[in-house]
């Protein structure tokens, strides 16, 4: 088919979304699609390629519409940046899609789905996050989409709830290339390294678990049981932050915090690692226990790696105690204990890991989220 996948913000970008968009678009690709990124004209830093930046293959086509720039006017307040940029957006897309020939328009953002729908062209939204305003118009136009794919369960209830009718509705979290976390260098570590690769923060805000972590450290220091931490990823205020909690737990020998490192760089990061956590706060925060696509969780089971894990809603899509040690979220004396059962049983659950991942691979997802 013939897919152009419509892009709602800055591209390419450094943060997570500008990723899985990428992977997305690339593995739609590799299945035997046409597949073309349309993107808005916003300021950017990155100046490299899209192709190049994200080793998109040559047969995706990039298109970047000419709509009008707020970032960065001064004469526009900054809260108005974005809602004036996506005015000028939908506009171009509208004209834009008068003449574009495609069977199917992808895009995961609510926000530029109009033009979309009014094109009589079908549509997949992929939902990241339900709006907290006007839900009866995200419902309109979800009902009007060909598919909508929700990351996690949870987040499938609630727009069933609010009114989007289930039979377009499937569910398909964040996906992994498999094949760049297979025949990594094992490493042999005097002391079991426990370590956590991913972002510190989200939406540079919202914690994810860090915190419970390095308590989790303390507890087993307490009580003798021998490892090194190893944190791995930014920003980088909130690695100063979380290292100075950790010099005042008495860890500034424990703990080594690596700081944000190249995407190309995980698979090796990973593989570095004795046991992988995926920790979580205590907190009914929507993003943590709905939205939230737990994709270092799926990079650490394609690794092979023993994994502790969070016992959150969106993990349990992914993950039952037959492939990771649970923890409770926010409790450190919970996430101590399963780390000491990952490091004294470390081979019990990894070919399990392996075997759900390569379900999980881009691939094997966007051919179910096309097999319509």
């Amino acid at each position: 088919m013939r897919i152009t996948y419509v892009v709602h913000a800055r591209f390419p970008a450094e943060k997570a979304y500008g990723l899985q968009i990428a992977a997305v678009c690339k593995a739609m690709a590799q299945i035997g699609h046409d597949v073309t990124i349309v993107a808005p004209y916003t300021k950017n830093y990155i100046n490299q390629p899209i192709h190049e930046y994200y080793g998109l293959p040559g047969s995706v086509k990039f298109v970047r519409l000419k709509n009008f720039d707020a970032l960065g006017k001064k004469w526009i307040p900054g809260p108005l940046w974005m809602v004036i940029t996506m005015f000028f957006y939908r506009r171009e897309l509208k004209k834009f899609l008068q003449n574009h020939q495609a069977e199917i328009l992808y895009v995961r953002s609510p926000l530029i789905l109009k033009p979309l729908i009014t094109s009589g062209i079908s549509v997949v939204l992929e939902l990241h996050t339900i709006p907290k305003k006007f839900k009866k118009k995200f419902v309109s136009m979800c009902n009007k989409c060909k598919k909508v794919v929700a990351l996690t369960s949870p987040m499938r209830d609630e727009v069933r709830k609010l009114g989007v009718d289930e039979s377009k509705l499937i569910v398909e979290g964040d996906g992994v290339d498999f094949d760049e976390f297979q025949n990594l260098q094992e490493v042999s570590n005097e002391v079991p390294v426990i370590g956590y690769v991913g972002s510190l923060a989200t939406q540079d805000k919202i914690e994810k678990g860090v915190p419970e972590l390095l308590r989790a450290f303390k507890e087993l220091k307490d009580r003798g049981t021998k490892v090194a931490g190893w944190i791995v990823g930014g920003p980088d205020d909130w690695k100063k932050s979380y290292s100075e909690l950790a010099d005042t737990l008495g860890l500034s020998e424990n703990v080594r915090f690596e700081g944000r490192i190249e995407r190309s760089e995980v698979p090796s990061a990973i593989s570095k690692c004795d046991v992988c956590v995926y920790p979580a706060p205590a907190t009914d925060h929507p993003f943590i226990m709905r939205d939230t696509s737990p994709l270092k969780l799926v990079e650490y089971l394609a690794a092979g790696k023993p994994i502790v894990c969070a016992d959150i809603p969106p993990a349990r899509d992914i993950v039952d105690e037959s492939v990771v040690e649970f923890c409770v979220p926010g409790d450190s004396k919970s996430m101590a204990d399963a780390i000491e059962k990952a490091i004294n049983e470390p081979g019990s659950k990894t070919q399990t890991a392996k075997e759900i991942a390569r379900k999980l691979d881009w691939k094997e997802r966007m051919g179910r989220v096309l097999s319509f």
